[in-house]
């Protein structure tokens, strides 16, 4: 075969809203690895993130070669463009990768369940050849130089059990699991600039067409978390830290500044690293940026995954920066009991306030992430941490638990510990049909443990709406006149029209219509849970159901569309309840 047709994806829902707009710089590397390491065969390479251009390319184009990521808001959407490739061409090498996969990412070893989890997921994926397991510069790799040693032929690889390295796939009778041989993190031997074997996909051109103002530049300056939190899979491997050069980083930047200026629209960058701002590498960065700040104004906003410690090294950089660095503080929870079961090293309280009023005085936005049901948390402990982020001045989100597959918290020895009870629901706004087939993404989702049963769950989830609904900008006299004039808790506030809510049958002067769409909420935070995967699929099937999904009557963020109903319909009566209530 002369030229190799290869093609990348990095697929995002697009049927209703879509689900994110950063470049993907992920199968970038992929795309820049993998040509450098093979480099005395011929390469034809696309990269994309709309799955309708992918099904195109497949009929038109017809790749030898389909690479797709893998996380919880496109993993069916990635098999399904899978299938089709293989209804079109049986040949086609298909290999998927990413965390949405149970063996966690970064591990080099399993336990039985763990395997068998995987073997349960590939069987219901039979159109992927392969899942890298690890990261996937190496794994896909892997796959491709199998797939020319055995002259371009899918079927005899699989056939012969072929298993590449750090990649997982069924045996060829469907039964069992083949596991290649565990790969290290590229450039482990020099943590510092150890990735800097991978050629740049922006310096390369592969993702100039995403440099177009539409799309959020983002940027990878070191893989890997040395923390080990039970939520998340990004610290399973703690010891496999390593970074890209700052000079690497540099040139980065600016050859992607000189592209997207050219065009209107994002203004904005991101860096993807699990703690940006930790280390001497991203205070180094800095006099670049502030570089390309002075002489372009550009990026304008700087989204990071805030670093769990080191706060105030992030606070120097952000003053460097021109107070551009969009500072979130995810603290999961303020139970210090909790902390340490989700193994989370935050700040202490203390801590945390000190920093929330050195924020203030930068008039930055506020916000904090809560998480329910962790392990050992109760409706009180989640009430009470609210009410300490409230009271100095956070605007408190809060999330239901993801159990991701690859991480602690979602697998059976967690679930079985901590008492967790389980749910699915569709991925906001994450279908759609794709060669007329219907797909959705769908997560599965924590909603009671040993000490917070389902009602209580509700009863937070309730309260969350209003914690929501009250962070408008509509609301920021109120919230002046709370805090500056009157000196009352904000938190009081909220929770009185909470309670005065609750107990509506005590009140009988509160608008119809305003408990409505209050009840409906929590109704609707009921309704969006199935019990199964194929629960879902049935319901959706029917196509009066599957129109709702189009419309926005299901399917949405319900705190989102929940807030939007209440600013529409009710804004009157909550700004009187509200007046009453001070």
């Amino acid at each position: 075969m002369s030229k190799i047709k290869v093609l990348l994806g990095d697929l995002r829902h697009h049927t209703v809203g879509v689900h994110s707009t950063y470049v993907p710089v992920g199968i970038g590397y992929i795309a820049t690895y993998f040509e450098k390491i093979i480099s005395t065969q011929d390469f034809e390479i696309k990269i994309l993130t709309n799955p309708d251009d992918a099904l195109d390319l497949i009929d038109k184009w017809k790749p030898d070669i389909l690479g797709l990521s893998s996380y919880v808001w496109n993993s069916n959407l990635s098999n399904r463009v899978c299938e089709y490739a293989k209804e079109k061409n049986e040949n086609i090498l298909t290999i998927m990768g990413g965390p949405e996969f149970p063996s966690g990412t970064g591990a080099h070893s399993f336990s039985e369940i763990i395997k068998n989890n995987c073997l349960e997921y590939l069987k219901k994926k039979p159109a992927v050849d392969y899942y890298c397991y690890a990261d996937g510069e190496i794994g896909f790799t892997s796959c491709v130089q199998e797939y020319i040693k055995f002259n371009f032929n899918v079927i005899s690889m699989k056939k012969e059990n072929i298993i590449p390295d750090g990649s997982m796939a069924l045996s060829n009778n469907k039964q069992k699991i083949l596991i290649g041989k565990p790969i290290a993190r590229l450039g482990l031997a020099n943590k510092v600039d150890g990735r800097d074997c991978i050629p740049s996909p922006y310096l390369k051109g592969y993702l100039d067409k995403f440099l177009n103002g539409q799309f959020i530049p983002s940027f990878e300056t070191a893989r890997g978390c040395p923390f080990s939190c039970t939520f998340c899979d990004q610290g399973i491997d703690v010891t496999k830290m390593v970074s890209f050069s700052t000079r690497r980083m540099e040139a980065e930047l600016s050859y992607v500044c000189e592209k997207v200026t050219k065009f209107s629209g994002s203004r904005s960058i991101a860096f993807h690293d699990a703690n940006w701002g930790m280390y001497i590498k991203d205070i180094n960065l800095t006099d670049h940026i502030l570089k390309l700040i002075n002489e372009k104004d550009w990026p304008q906003f700087i989204e990071i995954s805030t670093p769990k410690n080191k706060r105030q090294q992030i606070l120097d950089i952000d003053t460097k920066l021109k107070n551009r660095v969009q500072i979130g503080l995810a603290q999961q929870s303020m139970n210090q009991e909790t902390l340490k079961l989700i193994k989370r090293d935050n700040l202490t309280n203390e801590q945390y306030i000190e920093f929330v009023k050195e924020l203030e005085k930068r008039e930055k936005s506020i916000g904090c992430e809560l998480i329910i049901p962790l392990p050992n948390e109760t409706k009180e402990t989640y009430f009470n941490s609210t009410k300490i982020l409230m009271d100095c001045g956070v605007s408190v989100s809060t999330y239901t638990l993801m159990m991701l597959q690859g991480a602690e918290l979602g697998r059976e020895e967690a679930i079985n510990k901590y008492g967790m009870k389980s749910k699915w629901r569709i991925v906001p706004r994450d279908f759609g049909t794709y060669r007329g087939k219907r797909i959705f993404d769908i997560e599965r989702v924590c909603i009671a443990n040993d000490t917070m049963p389902y009602e209580d769950y509700l009863v937070c989830r309730r309260f969350s709406l209003l914690n929501h609904f009250f962070t408008y900008s509509v609301f920021t006299p109120i919230k002046k006149l709370l805090r500056n004039d009157l000196n009352i808790s904000l938190y009081e506030f909220i929770f009185s029209i909470f309670q005065t809510l609750e107990n509506r049958k005590d009140n009988q002067k509160l608008p119809e219509k305003l408990l409505k769409i209050y009840f409906d909420f929590s109704k609707e935070t009921e309704d969006e849970l199935y019990d199964s995967k194929a629960h879902i699929e049935k319901f959706f099937s029917n196509d009066k159901n599957y129109d709702k999904l189009l419309k926005g009557e299901l399917g949405d963020n319900l705190l989102r569309k929940y807030a939007a109903k209440l600013i529409s319909n009710v804004l009157n009566e909550v700004i009187d309840l509200s007046i009453d209530t001070i």
